[in-house]
C-alpha cells in the first residue's frame, strides 16, 4: 500500500500552528453484574500498564520534558492522523514530538470491510468503520507489527498513541464477519433487526442498528470478553489509549439489566479513553464522562459535540471572543 505523506509546508506551518492553538482547544472538549448469556471466555490478562510504561518510565520522561509535551494526556494536543497508515505516522513522528503534540490518534485498527480499496480517501473511507474481527491489522492502516513499531518509535520522543474503536458494531455485510463472530446471539435484532427509527428513544438507540450494521449485542458477556481481549492486545502492543466510536450506542451499566460491557471492555490497562457521544436529549453524555474517566488513570472523557459546534461557529465568524463559549 502507498504511504500518503504530508506536504512540507504542512511541517513547516500547520504543526507550527496547532502547537499554539489546539492545545488549549483539545484541553478544553477534553475536560468536558450484567445479563451474562453464558460466558467461556476467559478475558485476557494485561500485561502492560500503559502509565507505568511511559509517564512512570524515565526515559520516555526525558523525552517527553525535552519536546516540552504534557504529562498528562488530557491537557495536552491530539494529533488526528485520519487516512495514515501506521507506517506513515511513524515516519512524521519526530515532526510530530517537535510540533508539540502529546498523543497521536490513528483510525481503527481492527479488521475490516475488504471492499474498495481503490479509492480510499475519498467514497470508501468509511470502512474502516466497519470492521469483520476483533484482530488487529487492515489493509488501510497496516499490520500489527507495523503498530507496534509506531509505538515504539513514538514513545522514544516521548508521544502517545491513541488508537479509535469501533466496540459499537461488525460491518452491514454478513458474509465478510468473521466465523467467530457469526454467532446470531451475538447481535441484537430488535426494531424488526433494522435500523434505529426514533432517535428519541434511548433503548433504539442502544439497541437497533445503525445505518445496518449489525448491532453487537452488548449484554452479552461473550462479546464483552471478545471486545475486552482485543484493548487488551492493542495495549500490549504499545497502545496508550483508546476513542470509542458510537460511544452513545452502547448502553450505560445501570440500564437494561445492568450491561456490563463498558466495565468489562475498559478494563485494560489504557491510561486515556474517551467516546463520541453525540450530544441531545437523551444522550447522557455526561454520565458517559464520568464512565470514560473512572476507568482512565490518565484523563477521559467524551467528544462533547455540541461544544465542537460552538467551536467551529466561532472560527468561522472569525470571533474566538471566550465569552461565546462559556456554556
Amino acid at each position: 500500500m502507498k504511504h500518503r505523506k504530508p506536504a512540507p509546508t504542512w511541517h513547516r506551518l500547520g504543526l507550527k500552528i496547532s502547537k499554539k492553538v489546539v492545545v488549549g482547544i483539545t484541553a478544553a472538549a477534553t475536560a468536558f453484574g450484567g445479563l451474562a448469556i453464558a460466558s467461556t471466555a476467559a478475558q485476557a490478562s494485561t500485561d502492560r500498564d500503559s502509565y507505568a510504561n511511559t509517564v512512570e518510565n524515565t526515559t520516555f520522561e526525558q523525552a517527553r520534558k525535552h519536546y516540552g509535551l504534557a504529562q498528562q494526556m488530557s491537557e495536552g494536543a491530539t494529533l488526528h492522523a485520519w487516512e495514515w497508515s501506521f507506517k506513515t505516522i511513524e515516519e512524521n513522528i519526530p515532526a510530530i514530538a517537535e510540533a508539540g503534540y502529546t498523543s497521536v490518534q490513528t483510525e481503527p485498527i481492527s479488521a475490516i470491510h475488504n471492499g474498495g480499496k481503490g479509492m480510499i480517501f475519498t467514497e470508501n473511507w468509511y470502512y474502516v468503520y466497519q470492521p469483520t474481527d476483533t484482530t488487529i491489522g487492515n489493509w488501510v492502516m497496516g499490520t500489527e507489527d507495523d503498530l507496534k513499531s509506531l509505538c515504539n518509535t513514538a514513545h522514544k520522543y516521548g508521544v502517545r498513541i491513541i488508537v479509535d474503536v469501533v466496540a459499537n458494531h461488525m460491518t452491514a455485510t454478513w458474509g465478510a464477519i468473521a466465523d467467530r463472530w457469526k454467532k446470531s446471539e451475538y447481535y441484537h435484532h430488535d426494531c424488526n433487526d433494522g435500523d434505529v427509527q426514533d432517535w428519541n428513544n434511548r433503548y433504539q438507540v442502544t439497541h437497533c442498528k445503525l445505518l445496518g450494521l449489525y448491532d453487537i449485542n452488548t449484554e452479552n458477556t461473550e462479546t464483552a470478553n471478545m471486545m475486552h481481549d482485543f484493548l487488551v492486545q492493542a495495549v500490549n502492543d504499545g497502545v496508550d489509549g483508546f476513542r470509542f466510536d458510537a460511544a452513545k450506542h452502547i448502553e450505560l451499566p445501570d440500564e437494561y439489566n445492568g450491561s456490563q460491557y463498558w466495565n468489562i471492555i475498559l478494563n485494560n490497562g489504557a491510561q486515556f479513553q474517551y467516546g463520541e457521544v453525540l450530544q441531545d436529549s437523551i444522550s447522557r453524555d455526561s454520565d458517559y464522562a464520568k464512565l470514560f474517566s473512572s476507568h482512565s488513570k490518565n484523563g477521559g472523557g467524551v467528544t462533547a459535540s455540541s461544544y465542537g459546534s460552538k467551536l467551529r461557529g466561532a472560527l468561522n465568524s472569525k470571533n474566538l471572543n471566550a465569552g461565546t463559549l462559556s456554556d
